[in-house]
């Protein structure tokens, strides 16, 4: 047992006396056996009042759910003190990102809580897991003297034992052990591998009905991991075999069927992760339902280090996570998944998630939701709602959502809201949306509430806000909602339906009568910790790919700023002084877009307006000398006017073909863009950005990230100009083709 010295109290005690923004946590480091968590029994024995929480076997989150608790816990007026122990050993599986999560996220930023001081000592083995280090505050323990095993084995049973290490869970199923052997090559039948067991007790430990092994210590599983790797191939068979087996038994989940069922649940996502094979599993609606929210994000950390790629199934996982989705059963996980995958479009992979066999308590039917992770705006999205309510006609009741679309509110707001009618049956739109100049409060048909219309009663309809505290009903005996991540905001109970709207749009679920919905909780805002995952760089909109390479520059050009917006110049329209050819082509083949409002931009030359040349500002002959030497031009110019931008003209160089800002005594760094082409492929991109309905913050800055490293892509020299900085660090631009998209993103 290790000795706290008289040397190293005196390092914790100084490490207890220093102020909260300079004190991190302090380390306990040592290689596996030395003693580290004992030496943690012994500080809190010194300090009755701290917690030791062992992490082995956790996830991160459960830890962070169990630091939560023992610091509501914890006497009031003084600090927390928590001690973690076995950090190395974080996760539900043994190939884990855990460990690292708890190490360099949560044990350093988990500081205070509600206003109290927390202080955090935690022992890492740095073989499996490295932390932020600092010598000044952490104790290094020595390597034991006695060996980790204390029994030789055969070459042949050492296989067997490599074999076992390579499982994905700490007890392994005798049948599973068997696989394992199999896809090593070193197959042994399970009376060999029971009876090797039970002659090695120093090394294994069986349960009581011989059914399942494990090793005898942490530390010696992860030492056989070390002296027989799995390669990729190996866990490929093994991911192989797993699958055979299960996939032959009857539908269900698989949890609740036999014992290799129940280790693939838990353990195949992170095989296949290893063996390089996991975007082929997800993709497969059948197999997905069955595994549980903790694998699959465990798994997804080891497939994807470099981040989740744009558009994928994983990306789907991820920002599941994102939005706070922490399912308390494996049928609620399935809803979700469902509902994400119809939400995005994939039809095959929602109805493999049904066919699956795994009960739901409720089920999407239709959606106008907004998958997450996607840039610019989707065929049929319905955008955020802000308000609900309900209306009768003679076919039956109509949903009626509003958005508000109010533009120029800091100085001349003209009011506008976007209302559509929907069938809450099918998800149908009823009409075409139309603008109104008043919400539905003030056209006295709140959202809270239904309406008689036309002489025709609304059928018995119930209302329910989604709070911070989850769902508040209007009639508490239809059946709850589902639990909702909060971008969920109302919900309207028509024809059987629960009709739910929010940020991303609409979608309508059925509730299970015997499912029992908790209608006082909700998701959390976000993950507890930070996700297991992050988005890969976004690759550029074909169609702006498409555009820069010169292939449909104009009709991408008039999807957004409208059908004939692009008046493209007659050859003989060209001034002479315009010699860059790329500009020329532009102008012909293209025409300036018909802008006006946007970013503050107005681009007013016509097909019937040739360009206009104009003078570098300060150039002029009735400008002082002095003057035109501190306004020098960027060339020879000539240069043309096509119209303003920022409060300044927007100058093309005739000789270069690049566009300027008429900034002289004003902004060092006039550049707008290095080409027509690229300037208006920047403009446009940022237009689609900004009219997105992103339901999320984290979202909204993916998007925008991505949005700030294509324009760099396109032109790093503008990108980087003051300007196009300010645009794409999110400046507020008010103008009147704005319309809110991303309006009460603040809360999320």
């Amino acid at each position: 047992m290790p000795e706290i010295n008289a040397q190293d109290w005196a390092r914790i005690d100084a490490w207890r006396e220093l102020p909260t923004r300079d004190r991190r946590v302090f380390s306990v480091l040592g290689p596996a056996q030395s003693g580290k968590t004992t030496y943690l029994l012994a500080v809190r024995d010194r300090w009755p009042s701290a917690t030791l929480i062992d992490c082995r076997g956790l996830s991160a989150d459960a830890v962070a759910t169990r630091m939560r608790e023992e610091c509501g816990a914890a006497p009031a007026g003084r600090p927390c003190v928590l001690l973690l122990a076995n950090v190395q050993y974080a996760g539900e599986a043994l190939t884990s990102t855990e460990p690292t999560r708890v190490a360099e996220i949560l044990a350093p930023g988990f500081r205070r809580f509600e206003g109290r001081e927390v202080w955090v000592m935690a022992e890492y083995d740095l073989d499996l897991v490295a932390p932020p280090r600092n010598a000044e505050y952490e104790v290094n323990l020595p390597a034991p003297t006695m060996a980790t095993e204390s029994a030789q084995v055969e070459a042949a049973n050492a296989s067997q034992l490599g074999a076992l290490a390579a499982a994905e869970l700490r007890q392994v199923p005798l049948p599973v052990w068997q696989l394992l052997c199999s896809a090593s090559g070193a197959p042994s039948d399970a009376p060999t591998l029971l009876h090797f067991a039970e002659e090695h007790p120093d090394l294994l430990t069986l349960d009581k009905g011989h059914s399942s092994v494990a090793f005898r210590s942490e530390a010696l599983l992860h030492a056989w991991r070390r002296r027989q790797p799995w390669d990729a191939a190996t866990q490929s068979r093994l991911a192989e075999a797993l699958l055979s087996a299960v996939t032959d038994g009857k539908p269900g989940p698989w949890t609740e069927q036999g014992p290799v069922s129940r280790y693939a649940a838990h353990a195949l996502p992170l095989h296949a992760a290893l063996a390089g094979v996991l975007p082929q599993l997800l993709a497969d609606g059948r197999l997905l339902a069955q595994f549980p929210v903790g694998a699959l994000r465990e798994a997804l950390a080891l497939a994807h280090p470099d981040g989740v790629p744009y558009g994928s199934v994983a990306a789907m996982l991820h920002y599941l996570e994102i939005q706070g989705v922490s399912p308390s059963s494996q049928g609620e996980w399935v809803a979700w998944l469902h509902h994400a995958a119809l939400s995005s479009g994939r039809t095959e992979l929602a109805d493999g998630l049904l066919a699956a066999g795994v009960p739901l308590p409720w089920r999407t039917a239709w959606s106008h939701w907004r998958p997450s992770g996607i840039f610019g705006r989707i065929e049929g999205d319905a955008g955020r709602v802000d308000e609900l309510g309900v209306l009768a006609g003679k076919s039956g009741p109509t949903v009626v959502t509003a958005r508000d679309v109010t533009t120029g509110k800091i100085a001349h707001p003209k009011y506008k809201y976007l209302r559509q009618e929907w069938s809450p049956t099918t998800g149908d739109p009823v009409a075409a949306p139309v603008e109104v100049h008043a919400s539905l409060s003030d056209d006295h048909l709140p959202w809270s509430g239904p309406r008689r219309s036309e002489g025709h009663e609304v059928p018995d309809v119930a209302f329910a806000e989604h709070t911070d505290d989850g769902w508040k009903l209007e009639t508490p005996t239809v059946p709850g909602p589902p639990t909702c991540p909060q971008a969920v905001t109302r919900g309207l109970y028509v024809d059987g339906h629960w009709v739910l709207t929010g940020t991303a749009g609409l979608f309508a679920v059925s509730v299970e009568p015997s499912a029992s919905t908790t209608q006082e909780t909700t998701y959390p805002k976000r993950p507890l910790i930070a996700a297991h995952t992050r988005p890969a760089p976004w690759p550029l909109p074909p169609s702006a790919a498409n555009a820069l390479r010169g292939e449909g520059m104009r009709g991408w050009l008039e999807e957004t700023f409208g059908a004939a917006a692009c008046h493209p110049l007659a050859e003989e329209q060209l001034p002479h002084g315009l010699k860059d050819p790329a500009a020329r082509d532009f102008l012909i083949r293209t025409g300036l877009p018909e802008i006006s409002d946007f970013l503050h931009l107005g681009i007013t030359a016509r097909g019937d307006s040739p360009l206009v040349e104009v003078a570098w500002p300060g150039q002029g002959r009735d400008v002082p000398r002095q003057r035109r030497a501190k306004c020098e031009a960027p060339s020879s110019g000539p240069f043309y006017e096509l119209g303003t931008w920022m409060y300044s003209r927007l100058l093309l160089d005739g000789s270069t073909g690049r566009l300027f800002r008429d900034t002289t005594g004003g902004s060092p760094d006039p550049v707008a863009g290095s080409s027509l082409p690229q300037f208006f492929a920047m403009v446009r991109l940022y237009d689609e950005f900004r009219r997105t309905h992103f339901p999320y913050v984290t979202d909204h800055k993916d998007a925008q990230e991505n949005l700030a490293r294509w324009c760099e892509q396109i032109d790093g020299t503008a990108a980087r100009s003051e300007t196009w900085t300010l645009i794409l660090e999110g400046y507020d631009f008010e103008d009147s083709t704005w319309d809110l998209a991303s309006y009460g993103l603040e809360w999320i």
